[in-house]
């Protein structure tokens, strides 16, 4: 249908009004507001799809490695491959800008990778921050959210769509970013499976063609608002206008636990070398991470993987899981430690939290039970200080010590801690603050008694039974005067109450006065002169 058929605002109008009328009679009347045109044409708006976007990328292997050192503990070989991988695939996505014709951007593979490792060892986090460092689009899922092309749920073309998201709509950008499938052992069809399988070979076959090259359309047909939108531009232009992605030079990087991978790579290595790979370990686990380095194309296969699919993965890698040392290693110098966060949380009701030695290690011991990895450590945290981060805001005191007691027994820690700011007169230093901020609120001048003067009126009103507050109020009776007077001297509005002000609030109070006037004397002469 072209323009001339599709009905205008005011027919649209006119038929509504005459479906009323003949509805309702007179009874209902419809009143439409126009609004005029204005006379100034608005600046068309810049489609963020067009928008240009220019890659620089002048990174080497070495770079990328020594900066995934300051996020990453361990993981060496982990992190070689992938500065590998992503410097020869990035620079040949320059190369292919420079001279598309040449032969050798025709001809090149693409350097998809395959990482295998259990959870919480830095898999995303290396990805992630590759993402950031080169300055690309980063999207990461889960491979069991998908299902084939035909049936409900998520399409692997989605990942595309998301990563156009993450690029705010730039198609350009979105063409260079960096697609992380996690969980990619559950895609593996295992046990002879016949029958349709949306969560396994479909999807494996459904990712191909993206991980090589093809055209995403941004509209996804199985999503009805897209469909609705090609309708209605259909309706008033006669034609639907297709946003397409290359998938061309994106990168995907596949991952998973991939648990019972290590019996088939063991059947096939043989008694002999796996008596090899014992002599040279101590756990079980040591010798699953050996026998995934290991791994070949064939036991992937024989894991349930098509073998199409583990064509588009020829880099592969393992990683290793983090142990007691390992997890020490990572709250001590990870620029992203857990404990520095915790260290924000406290700071931010101005309590200062301090992790021992021991402290780190006993929640390394506890996190290496949790068999998640680094997830283990945010856990163990959790868990241990959560009582605190609940009562501590609320307390007078201004720092933490955490150590290893406070990690293996919170709640006792926790009751002698608050057992002690009772002895350390806490109500009463609390009552003190309160006086401080309703002086201020009343008479415009902030007031604040120091520590020795603190504990001074804290422990009179402990001795007398009286509330602090009360205290500070009969001691600075007729305080709000004199400080007016030395205010309009001085301009000063901030005073500290000392313990010469407690011992002798009349006195000090006069001497500030005199001190007040001779100052005010002062800065006269001198701008007489």
């Amino acid at each position: 249908m072209d323009d001339k058929n599709f009905p205008s605002p005011e027919e649209i109008q006119k038929e509504f009004e005459d479906f009323v009328k003949k509805r309702f009679g007179g009874h209902v009347q419809v009143i439409s507001q126009t609004f005029p045109q204005s006379s100034r044409r608005a600046k068309p708006k810049k489609d963020p799809a067009q928008e240009p976007f220019s890659l620089e990328f002048a990174y080497k292997p070495r770079d990328i490695k020594q900066y995934l050192d300051r996020f990453v503990v361990k993981q060496d070989e982990a992190k070689k491959v992938l500065g590998i991988a992503v410097c020869d695939h990035y620079n040949q996505v320059m190369a292919h800008h420079q001279d598309p014709s040449a032969q050798h951007t025709q001809d090149y593979a693409k350097q998809n990778v395959l990482v295998l490792g259990p959870t919480g060892v830095g898999k995303t986090y290396m990805i992630r921050q590759i993402a950031q460092l080169i300055g690309v689009p980063f999207v990461k899922a889960d491979a069991t959210r998908f299902s084939e092309t035909g049936y409900v749920g998520a399409n692997v073309e989605d990942l595309v769509r998301d990563l156009v998201n993450q690029a705010d709509g730039n198609i350009k950008k979105a063409q260079y970013g960096i697609v992380y499938l996690d969980e990619a052992d559950k895609l593996a069809s295992r046990g002879g499976f016949q029958g349709k399988d949306v969560n396994g070979r479909g999807v494996q076959l459904g990712l191909l063609k993206l991980m090589e090259e093809t055209e995403v359309d941004l509209r996804s047909g199985n999503d009805p608002a897209s469909q609705l939108q090609s309708f209605m531009e259909m309706q008033q232009k006669g034609r639907v206008d297709r946003q397409m992605v290359n998938t061309r030079h994106i990168l995907f990087i596949v991952s998973g636990a991939f648990t019972g991978l290590e019996e088939i790579i063991s059947k096939r290595l043989g008694k002999h070398q796996i008596g090899f790979l014992t002599a040279s370990t101590h756990s079980k686990q040591q010798l699953r991470d050996r026998l995934f380095k290991e791994v070949t194309t064939e036991d992937l296969i024989e894991f349930g993987f098509e073998p199409e699919f583990i064509g588009r993965l020829p880099i592969r890698v393992a990683c290793e899981e983090l142990d007691q040392a390992s997890l020490c290693e990572v709250l001590e110098n990870s620029e992203g430690s857990i404990v520095r966060q915790y260290q924000e949380s406290f700071r931010a009701y101005g309590i200062q939290a301090h992790f021992t030695p021991c402290a780190l290690q006993e929640i390394a011991k506890q996190a290496a039970l949790e068999r998640t990895g680094a997830r283990g450590l945010m856990t163990i945290c959790e868990r241990s200080l959560r009582p605190f981060k609940y009562e501590l805001p609320s307390s007078d005191i201004q720092e933490f010590v955490v150590d290893a007691a406070v990690i293996a027994d919170p709640q006792t820690q926790l009751q002698k801690l608050m057992e002690n700011l009772s002895e350390t007169l806490f109500f009463e230093r609390k009552a003190i603050r309160f006086f401080e901020e309703a002086f201020e609120k009343a008479h415009g001048m902030q007031i604040r008694f120091n520590e020795a003067a603190t504990r001074k009126v804290a422990k009179s009103a402990r001795k007398q039974g009286r509330p602090a507050d009360e205290l500070c109020e009969e001691l600075l009776q007729g305080y709000q005067h004199g400080l007016k007077l030395i205010e309009q001297n001085t301009l000063q509005s901030e005073f500290v109450i000392t313990v010469e002000v407690v011992n002798h609030p009349k006195a000090t109070l006069e001497k500030w006065i005199r001190a007040s006037y001779a100052r005010a004397s002062e800065e006269e002469g001198k701008t007489a002169e």
